[in-house]
Protein backbone atom coordinates (compact mmCIF):
# COMPACT_ATOMS: atom_id res chain seq x y z
CA UNK A 1 0.00 0.00 0.00
CA UNK A 2 2.14 2.87 -1.27
CA UNK A 3 -0.10 5.64 -0.08
CA UNK A 4 2.29 8.54 0.09
CA UNK A 5 4.70 7.67 -2.67
CA UNK A 6 5.09 10.69 -4.93
CA UNK A 7 8.46 10.47 -6.62
CA UNK A 8 11.54 8.31 -6.41
CA UNK A 9 13.19 9.90 -3.39
CA UNK A 10 9.89 9.75 -1.54
CA UNK A 11 9.62 6.09 -2.40
CA UNK A 12 13.09 5.39 -1.07
CA UNK A 13 12.30 7.28 2.08
CA UNK A 14 9.11 5.29 2.42
CA UNK A 15 11.07 2.05 2.02
CA UNK A 16 13.33 3.00 4.89
CA UNK A 17 10.29 3.80 7.00
CA UNK A 18 8.80 0.45 6.08
CA UNK A 19 12.05 -1.30 6.96
CA UNK A 20 12.03 0.49 10.32
CA UNK A 21 8.48 -0.57 11.10
CA UNK A 22 9.00 -4.15 9.88
CA UNK A 23 12.03 -4.52 12.11
CA UNK A 24 10.30 -3.04 15.12
CA UNK A 25 12.53 0.01 15.26
CA UNK A 26 9.50 2.29 15.20
CA UNK A 27 5.80 1.55 14.78
CA UNK A 28 3.43 2.56 12.00
CA UNK A 29 1.83 5.38 13.95
CA UNK A 30 5.21 6.85 14.90
CA UNK A 31 6.26 6.79 11.26
CA UNK A 32 3.00 8.37 10.18
CA UNK A 33 3.31 11.08 12.81
CA UNK A 34 6.88 11.83 11.74
CA UNK A 35 5.85 12.00 8.08
CA UNK A 36 2.96 14.32 8.98
CA UNK A 37 5.30 16.56 10.92
CA UNK A 38 7.68 16.58 7.99
CA UNK A 39 4.87 17.65 5.68
CA UNK A 40 4.44 20.73 7.84
CA UNK A 41 8.14 21.42 7.80
CA UNK A 42 9.80 20.25 4.61
CA UNK A 43 13.33 21.18 5.68
CA UNK A 44 13.41 18.80 8.60
CA UNK A 45 14.87 15.34 8.30
CA UNK A 46 12.71 12.37 9.18
CA UNK A 47 15.38 10.96 11.44
CA UNK A 48 15.71 14.25 13.24
CA UNK A 49 11.95 14.38 13.75
CA UNK A 50 11.91 10.87 15.25
CA UNK A 51 14.75 11.82 17.57
CA UNK A 52 12.96 15.03 18.54
CA UNK A 53 9.76 13.05 19.18
CA UNK A 54 11.77 10.90 21.56
CA UNK A 55 11.01 7.78 19.54
CA UNK A 56 14.64 7.02 18.84
CA UNK A 57 17.96 8.17 20.16
CA UNK A 58 20.47 9.47 17.64
CA UNK A 59 22.48 6.28 18.14
CA UNK A 60 19.42 4.08 17.54
CA UNK A 61 18.69 5.96 14.37
CA UNK A 62 22.20 5.62 12.99
CA UNK A 63 22.37 1.95 13.95
CA UNK A 64 19.04 1.29 12.26
CA UNK A 65 20.17 3.03 9.09
CA UNK A 66 23.42 1.08 9.09
CA UNK A 67 21.37 -2.07 9.36
CA UNK A 68 19.15 -0.89 6.50
CA UNK A 69 22.12 -0.21 4.26
CA UNK A 70 23.81 -3.49 5.03
CA UNK A 71 20.64 -5.49 4.50
CA UNK A 72 19.45 -3.75 1.36
CA UNK A 73 22.89 -3.09 -0.04
CA UNK A 74 21.69 0.36 -0.98
CA UNK A 75 24.24 3.10 -1.08
CA UNK A 76 22.93 6.09 0.78
CA UNK A 77 19.84 6.32 -1.41
CA UNK A 78 17.23 8.16 0.56
CA UNK A 79 19.15 8.23 3.81
CA UNK A 80 19.86 11.90 3.33
CA UNK A 81 16.19 12.31 4.23
CA UNK A 82 17.01 10.79 7.60
CA UNK A 83 20.48 12.06 8.50
CA UNK A 84 22.46 15.18 7.83
CA UNK A 85 25.59 15.01 5.73
CA UNK A 86 28.07 14.81 8.63
CA UNK A 87 26.25 11.84 10.08
CA UNK A 88 26.08 10.15 6.70
CA UNK A 89 29.80 10.61 6.14
CA UNK A 90 30.53 9.22 9.58
CA UNK A 91 28.31 6.24 8.94
CA UNK A 92 29.71 5.49 5.50
CA UNK A 93 33.24 5.60 6.89
CA UNK A 94 32.23 3.05 9.46
CA UNK A 95 30.54 0.85 6.88
CA UNK A 96 33.47 1.13 4.53
CA UNK A 97 35.17 -2.24 4.52
CA UNK A 98 38.94 -2.40 4.08
CA UNK A 99 38.61 -4.02 0.65
CA UNK A 100 36.83 -1.00 -0.80
CA UNK A 101 39.43 1.48 0.42
CA UNK A 102 41.69 2.67 -2.35
CA UNK A 103 45.14 2.61 -0.83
Amino acid sequence: SGVYIMDNSKEEEYKIGKFFTENGIINESQLKEALDLQNDNKDRLLGEILVTMGVLSKEDLIMALEMYMMMTDSDEIGIDEWLDQDEIDMMLKKLDTPKSKSS
